[in-house]
């Protein structure tokens, strides 16, 4: 008996049922892994937060400001990022990993365990990004706790525990060497913009397009290449993840194209004089996603 069948009746059944797939023997049993209530009462309670407490909390009392915390915070995400890239990438991808069907290597070898540690990680990264909406409603940034950003963190966090806890490596671990390397240039951008620098800030605000642009495209790369995934013949992670993964990044998709198209070519035309009272109205409605 293989030690990830010795291993099953250790975990939620249920949970495996509906996953038609065995919890990686590897991580299953690290914090927060196994039983999905975990993540779960985290989500809840940080939409309680977001959505309904903080924003009461905050209705007669002055803003917080932690510009201190968000310039050591955005550091942080850089360096997380760039060293969640580079370890995805030398766990598997400079090695033995294709870009087809790539299986999860469940085996104990260095690189193997080095992978699912670093899907782990990914999950803790993903865990972290959820204090930005909370430092949102502290600072009383109303605007900025758009659909959008909320449900981008929520879907993302629970989606990196469910690829952690079963397919801790081999095709799902794709979509991190990308979304990391767009980190690294976002939270790059948002801590320049922290700095008190209004000629450097000028310059920066010409990129914010770009950066948009640039998270559209890494999102339909990932999309792409795990589509792959819906053949009956791959194998390589779990059909309930594939199917739930892929609607809730073309979902993401189009919401970042909504916000471009407002946030951008609506205000191009505002500048031109072409804009019209709605448009202007939806440009003030709609938010940036990361900590400026």
């Amino acid at each position: 008996m293989s030690r990830s069948t010795m291993m099953l009746s250790d975990n939620p059944r249920w949970i495996e049922r509906l996953a038609k797939w065995p919890a990686d023997h590897r991580t299953h049993d690290w914090p927060m892994m196994g039983s999905p209530a975990w993540p779960l009462t985290v989500a809840a309670a940080y939409l309680y937060f977001v959505l309904s407490y903080g924003p009461r909390l905050m209705k007669t009392r002055e803003p917080f400001s932690f510009k201190a915390f968000i310039y050591c915070y955005n550091v942080y995400q850089v360096i997380a990022n760039a060293a969640m890239f580079y370890t995805v990438l030398t766990s598997g991808w400079t090695t033995t990993y294709t870009l087809g069907c790539q299986y999860v290597d469940r085996s104990d070898s260095p690189e193997a365990t080095r992978m699912a540690t670093a899907m782990w990680w990914w999950f803790i990264l993903k865990k972290t990004e959820l204090i930005e909406t909370v430092l949102f409603v502290l600072r009383k940034k109303k605007r900025q706790v758009s659909f959008l950003h909320t449900y981008h963190h929520v879907s993302t966090y629970l989606i990196a525990w469910f690829a952690a806890n079963f397919a801790p490596g081999g095709l799902v671990s794709f979509s991190v060497m990308p979304n990391s390397l767009v980190h690294v240039m976002m939270y790059t951008y948002f801590l320049l913009s922290t700095i008190d620098n209004d000629a450097l800030r000028k310059r920066l605000s010409s990129f914010k397009r770009y950066i948009t642009a640039i998270q559209m495209v890494q999102l339909g790369i990932i999309v792409t290449h795990t589509m792959q995934a819906l053949r009956p013949s791959c194998g390589a992670a779990p059909k309930i993840l594939v199917y739930s993964y892929i609607p809730n990044v073309l979902l993401v998709i189009y919401l970042f194209y909504n916000f471009y198209r407002v946030n951008y070519k609506t205000a191009a035309k505002k500048v031109g004089g072409e804009a019209t009272p709605s448009s202007a109205g939806s440009v003030a409605g709609t938010t940036r996603t990361k900590l400026e």
